[in-house]
C-alpha cells in the first residue's frame, strides 16, 4: 500500500509565511532592518526574515524568536511579543511537540484579543486548529477553523476564507469524507482564481491531486498534480512541488505501476533534498522502497527502507512503524527469506491489532459496566428476598419456643396463678412486639439511608452518561464530542468500580471474600502504588513525598486488596488537599505488622465527621466528606480487618489529617489455603477508579462561536456551582451561548462569586464540600444583595425530605439527576422570564413618587424601600449620584447596578432621574413655582435639560402640566 503525506501535514505549508518569500523581497527586508529607526517596523521586518530562515531549519527559529522577544520587550511592542510566540509555536509544531505549540499559539491569541486585532486573531485561531489537527483531534481543529473563518468573512478577507476552506477540506479528506472535501477544495480554488492569486494556486491543486488519488480517479489526480507542480516551481516553492510529486508516485504504486512511479518519487527526493526535513524524507523513502520491491529489486528497496526506518526510530514516529514493518515483510518476501518476512509481518499485524484494540476498549468497558450494574441490581433483590425469608423463619422458631415455655409454666401452676399468667404473657408479648418493631425500624432506616446514598453515587455518573448520549441522539450536543466520549467512558468505569466495591462488601459480610496472599517486597510495592499518583500531584500542584523502610524485606500480603486500601487513602488525601499542599506516604515494618501512614495538609475534619468516617454513606457526613468516595473508606477498613489490621485517623479542621493503615504481613497469620506460591509482581499504577476525574485542558469549557466571544457581556449571567468538574463542564456546555457562564467549585466559592457578580440565576448541586447547596441557598436568600436571584438545585438524592429542605431554604426549582438538557434549559429560561415579569411590579414601587410600599415584607421590597427613601431625601441635591446611593444602601456601584436592573429593569441613574421627574410633576400640579424653580428643586442643574427629560418621560412639557 503506497502512502501519501496526510493533508494535515501539508497544512503547515499553508500557515508558514516563509514558504513563498522571494530573494528580492528578503533583500528589501534586510535593508529595512538596517536603516529603519522605528523599532516596531524593524521588528516587523526582522520577523519576516526570521520566518523565512527558520522554515527549513526549525532550531534556528527559537534563536530568532528570542531576539524578537528581546527587542519587543525593550520597545514595549505587544504585537512583537505575539510574533515571538508565533515563531516558537511553529518551531515546536515542526518538531512534533504539539502541546508546547498549542500553549504558545493560545498565548499569541490572548495578546491579539487584548489588542482587538481581528486579522491576527483569525491567524492565531488557525494556528491552534493546525496544532489540534496534527495531534489527531480533527473535531477540535474544525471548531477553530470555523471561528477563524467567521472573523475573516466579517473582515471581507477572501484569501483568508479560502485558506480555511482548504484546511477544513484537508480534514474531511483525511477522514474519508470525500464529497465534503471536494466541495471545500473547489471553493478555495475558485476564490483564489477570482482574486487572480497565481502564487496561491499550487496548494489547491495539491489538495485536489491528493483527494482524487484517494478516490481512485488517477487521471484527474495526475492532471491536477502536474498543474500544481508548474505553479509551485514558477514561484520557487520546492517543498510543495515535492509533496505533489510524492502524491503522484504514490498513486502509481497503488496501481502497481512501479516503473512509472519511480520518476515521480526520484523528483520528490530532488525537490526535498535542500530542505533537510526528515519527516518528509520518511514518506519518500517508504514509497521508493515499495516501488523497488514491486519491481523485484530487493537490494535497492532495502537501502531506502533502512534510511527511512532509521529516521522513524530516531524521531520515534509511532504512526510510521506500521508502514515500515509491512514494507520490510514485502522486501524479504522478494528476497526469498520467508522466515524474516514472516517475522516482520507479525510485527505489522501486532501494531495494527493494537490500534484496533484501542478503538474498541471504551465500547467494551461501557458494555461491561452496564452488565455489572444490572447483575448487581438483580443480586440485591435476591438478597432482600432471602433476608425476609430468614427473618420469618427466625420469628417462627422464637414464638414456638416461647409458646412451649409458657405452656409448661402454665401447666405447672395452672390452678394457683391462671389469671396472673395470662397478664404476664400479655406484657411479655407486648415487649417482644415493641422490640421487634424497633429493630425492624432501625434496619429499615439503615437500608433506606444506604440505598438513598448509593443512588446518589449512581446518579451523578449516570447524568454524565445518559444526558450527553440523549443529546447526541437528537443532535443537540454542543462542544467537543470526543471530550464527552472520554467523560462517558470514565464514568462508566466509575460505575463499574462502585459495583465491584458493593460486591466485595457483600462477600465480606457473607464470609466469602478470601485473601490470596503471596510473597513480595513491601517497600517496592509502596513506592509503585504511591508513585502512580505523581502525575496527579503535578497536575494539582501538590507535593507528594514517599518514604519506605530502608530494609528490603520480603513480606506476605494480598496485592490487589492492599492496593485498593492504600490507593483509596492516598486518593482521599489528594481530594481534600489544595494547591501548594503536601501529601506524605510512609511505610514502616514493626514486628509482624506493616504500618502505612498517609499525611495531608488539607481541610481536615471535625470530631463528629471522624466519628462517622467509616460508616457506609453516613447521612451526617456524606455531603461534606465522603462525596465521590462511595463506600471506599468503609470497604478499605473491612479489608484491613480481614488482613489482620485496621485503619485509624487523626484530624483537625483546617490543619489536615493523618490516616494510619496497619496490616499483618507475616506468614503465621494466614491460613495455608490463603497462601499462593506466586511472587507478587510490582504494579505500575493503581486502579484507575481510585483516581478522581481528570478533565484535560481540551475539556475545559470555552465559547463555541465568535458571536459568543464578542457578545457574551450582553447575555444573562448564570452561576454554576458544582464540585464535580465533569458535571460542571457539561452544564456550562448546555447553557453557554444562550447565557454567560460563571463557575465555582463548591458553595463557599459560589457565594463569593454571587456576591461579587450578582448573576441573573444560580444552578447549584446540593452535596458539595466546604459549603453544600442548601447552606449556599440559605445564605443567598438571607442577604439583601442576592435575595432576588433565582436558584435551581441539582441533586442525586430524590427523596421528599431533601426536596422539602431545599425548597424551605428558598430554592426556586429542583432538578434530579440524571436530567435532560432541554429540561434544564427550559427551567432556567422560565425562572429568568418570571423575574422579568416581576420587574413591572417593582418598577411601579420604585418609580412612583411617595408611593406607599406594598404589604409584602420581602428583602426585595425592603431594599427598594431603602432606595426610594434615600433618593427622596436627596431630591434637591443635584450632586447626589449613584456613588452616594450605593454608600447609603451598602453596595458597590456595579452591585447596585445589577441588583436594580434585575429587579426593576431600570439602572440606578434612571431610578434617580425618574423619581426627580415624579417629584417635579407633583410640584407643577400644585403650582409650587416656576418651571426653572421646580427644575432646581428637583435636583436638575439645567432647566433646558429638565424640560428635555420631562418631555421624554411624560410625553408632555412642564408648561403643559402647569
Amino acid at each position: 500500500m503506497a502512502t501519501r503525506i496526510p493533508l494535515i501535514l501539508i497544512l503547515s505549508l499553508l500557515v508558514s509565511p516563509g514558504v513563498y518569500a522571494q530573494q528580492e523581497y528578503l533583500d528589501s527586508l534586510r535593508n529595512v532592518f538596517r536603516t529603519e529607526r522605528d523599532p516596531h517596523k524593524k521588528i516587523d521586518a526582522f520577523y519576516e526574515i526570521a520566518t523565512d530562515r527558520s522554515f527549513d531549519n526549525p532550531d534556528v527559529g527559537l534563536a530568532y524568536a528570542d531576539s524578537i522577544e528581546d527587542m519587543a520587550r525593550k520597545s514595549g511592542y505587544k504585537k512583537g511579543m505575539a510574533m515571538a510566540l508565533h515563531l516558537r509555536g511553529f518551531t515546536h509544531e515542526d518538531k512534533g511537540e504539539y502541546d508546547k505549540a498549542m500553549d504558545l499559539f493560545q498565548q499569541e491569541l490572548d495578546i491579539f484579543l487584548e489588542l482587538k486585532d481581528l486579522k491576527e486573531q483569525a491567524t492565531a485561531l488557525t494556528n491552534i486548529g493546525s496544532a489540534w489537527s496534527s495531534m489527531g483531534r480533527q473535531d477540535s481543529a474544525v471548531t477553530y477553523y470555523l471561528k477563524a473563518m467567521t472573523i475573516d468573512e466579517m473582515r471581507g478577507d477572501s484569501f483568508g476564507v479560502s485558506l480555511h476552506h482548504n484546511n477544513i477540506g484537508a480534514i474531511y479528506s483525511d477522514e474519508g469524507v470525500f464529497d465534503k472535501a471536494l466541495e471545500h477544495f473547489n471553493k478555495a480554488l475558485a476564490m483564489r482564481q477570482a482574486m487572480k492569486l497565481e502564487r496561491k494556486y499550487a496548494q489547491c491543486y495539491s489538495y485536489l491531486a491528493t483527494l482524487y488519488g484517494r478516490m481512485k480517479h488517477f487521471d484527474k489526480a495526475e492532471a491536477y498534480g502536474k498543474t500544481g507542480i508548474e505553479y509551485a516551481l514558477k514561484f520557487n516553492n520546492h517543498s510543495l512541488a515535492g509533496i505533489i510529486a510524492n502524491t503522484l508516485g504514490s498513486n502509481y504504486n497503488d496501481q502497481k505501476k512501479y516503473a512509472e512511479a519511480l520518476p515521480w518519487l526520484e523528483k520528490t527526493v530532488e525537490y526535498w533534498q535542500p530542505l533537510n526535513n526528515e519527516l518528509y524524507d520518511t514518506y519518500a523513502f517508504y514509497n521508493l522502497a515499495e516501488a523497488y520491491a514491486g519491481l523485484g529489486n530487493a537490494s535497492r528497496a532495502l537501502e531506502y527502507a533502512d534510511k527511512g526506518f532509521e529516521i522513524v526510530k530516531r524521531l520515534n514516529l509511532d504512526f510510521q512503524y506500521e508502514l515500515y514493518y509491512k514494507v520490510y515483510a514485502q522486501i524479504y518476501e522478494v528476497k526469498g527469506n520467508m522466515q524474516l518476512a514472516y517475522d516482520w509481518y507479525k510485527k505489522y499485524v501486532a501494531v495494527a491489532d493494537s490500534i484496533f484494540r484501542q478503538d474498541n476498549t471504551k465500547k467494551v468497558a461501557q458494555m461491561e459496566a452496564q452488565y455489572q450494574v444490572q447483575k448487581k441490581e438483580a443480586q440485591l433483590v435476591k438478597q432482600q428476598l432471602e433476608i425476609e425469608k430468614q427473618s420469618g423463619q427466625k420469628r417462627i422458631i422464637l414464638f414456638t419456643s416461647l409458646g412451649l415455655l409458657l405452656l409448661t409454666v402454665a401447666t405447672f401452676q395452672y390452678f394457683r396463678s391462671k389469671q396472673r399468667l395470662k397478664q404476664r404473657e400479655a406484657e411479655l408479648q407486648a415487649r417482644l412486639n415493641e422490640a421487634e418493631t424497633k429493630r425492624l425500624q432501625e434496619l429499615d432506616a439503615v437500608k433506606s439511608t444506604f440505598f438513598a446514598n448509593i443512588s446518589h453515587e449512581f446518579r451523578t455518573p449516570l447524568t454524565l452518561i445518559m444526558s450527553p448520549v440523549e443529546q447526541m441522539m437528537d443532535g443537540t450536543l454542543k462542544g467537543d464530542v470526543s471530550k464527552y466520549y472520554r467523560i462517558i467512558h470514565r464514568n462508566g468505569k466509575r460505575l463499574l468500580h462502585l459495583v465491584n466495591d458493593m460486591l466485595d462488601l457483600s462477600k465480606l459480610e457473607s464470609g466469602k471474600l478470601k485473601l490470596q496472599v503471596a510473597t513480595g517486597r513491601i517497600d517496592a510495592f509502596t513506592r509503585a502504588t504511591a508513585g502512580a499518583f505523581e502525575s496527579l500531584a503535578a497536575r494539582q500542584q501538590v507535593d507528594l513525598i514517599i518514604e519506605t523502610s530502608a530494609k528490603e524485606e520480603v513480606c506476605y500480603f494480598d496485592r490487589p486488596k492492599l492496593e485498593s486500601m492504600l490507593s483509596n487513602l492516598i486518593s482521599n488525601a489528594f481530594k481534600f488537599t489544595g494547591e501548594g499542599g503536601k501529601v506524605k506516604v510512609t511505610e514502616e515494618k514493626h514486628g509482624v505488622n506493616t504500618i502505612f501512614t498517609i499525611t495531608d495538609t488539607g481541610i481536615g475534619m471535625s470530631p463528629q465527621q471522624v466519628e462517622h468516617l467509616f460508616d457506609r454513606f453516613s447521612q451526617t457526613t456524606v455531603s461534606e466528606l465522603q462525596h465521590g468516595s462511595g463506600i471506599g473508606l468503609a470497604l478499605a477498613r473491612e479489608l484491613a480487618i480481614l488482613h489482620g489490621g485496621d485503619i485509624s485517623v487523626q484530624s483537625e479542621e483546617g490543619r489536615g489529617s493523618v490516616f494510619t493503615l496497619t496490616v499483618r504481613t507475616d506468614k503465621d497469620f494466614f491460613k495455608a489455603d490463603e497462601i499462593t506460591s506466586e511472587a507478587i509482581p510490582i504494579m505500575a499504577e493503581p486502579s484507575y477508579s481510585q483516581l478522581p476525574p481528570e478533565p484535560s485542558k481540551s475539556e475545559m469549557v470555552t465559547p463555541t462561536s465568535m458571536h459568543e466571544v464578542l457578545n457574551s457581556a450582553d447575555l444573562p449571567v448564570v452561576l454554576v456551582v458544582e464540585d464535580n468538574p465533569d458535571v460542571r463542564g457539561y452544564i456550562s456546555d448546555i447553557i453557554s451561548g444562550t447565557y454567560k457562564v460563571v463557575t465555582a467549585e463548591h458553595g463557599k466559592i459560589g457565594l463569593e462569586k454571587a456576591l461579587d457578580q450578582l448573576p441573573d440565576l444560580i444552578i447549584t448541586d446540593i452535596m458539595m464540600p466546604e459549603m453544600d447547596g442548601t447552606q449556599l441557598c440559605s445564605h443567598l436568600k438571607e442577604n439583601e444583595k442576592t435575595s432576588h436571584i433565582p436558584v435551581v438545585m441539582l441533586t442525586a438524592r430524590a427523596d421528599q425530605a431533601d426536596r422539602l429542605e431545599g425548597l424551605h431554604t428558598g430554592a426556586d426549582d429542583y432538578l434530579i439527576k440524571p436530567f435532560q438538557a432541554q429540561e434544564l434549559l427550559a427551567r432556567v429560561k422560565n425562572l429568568i422570564e418570571q423575574r422579568r415579569k416581576l420587574q413591572a411590579y417593582y418598577r411601579k414601587t420604585i418609580s412612583g413618587f411617595a408611593m406607599p410600599p406594598g404589604e409584602e415584607q420581602s428583602l426585595e421590597a425592603k431594599f427598594l424601600g431603602k432606595v426610594r427613601a434615600a433618593v427622596e431625601d436627596n431630591l434637591d441635591d443635584e450632586n447626589f449620584s449613584v456613588v452616594e446611593l450605593g454608600k447609603i444602601v451598602g453596595m458597590s456601584r456595579s452591585q447596585l447596578h445589577r441588583k436594580l436592573t434585575a429587579l426593576t429593569g431600570f439602572s440606578p441613574n434612571e431610578v434617580i432621574r425618574n423619581m426627580r421627574l415624579e417629584y417635579a410633576r407633583r410640584l407643577l400640579e400644585s403650582k409650587s413655582g416656576t418651571v426653572s424653580e421646580i427644575a432646581y428643586r428637583s435636583g436638575f442643574s439645567s432647566p433646558a435639560y429638565f424640560v428635555k427629560c420631562f418631555r421624554e418621560y411624560f410625553g408632555q412639557t412642564p408648561g403643559e402640566i402647569s
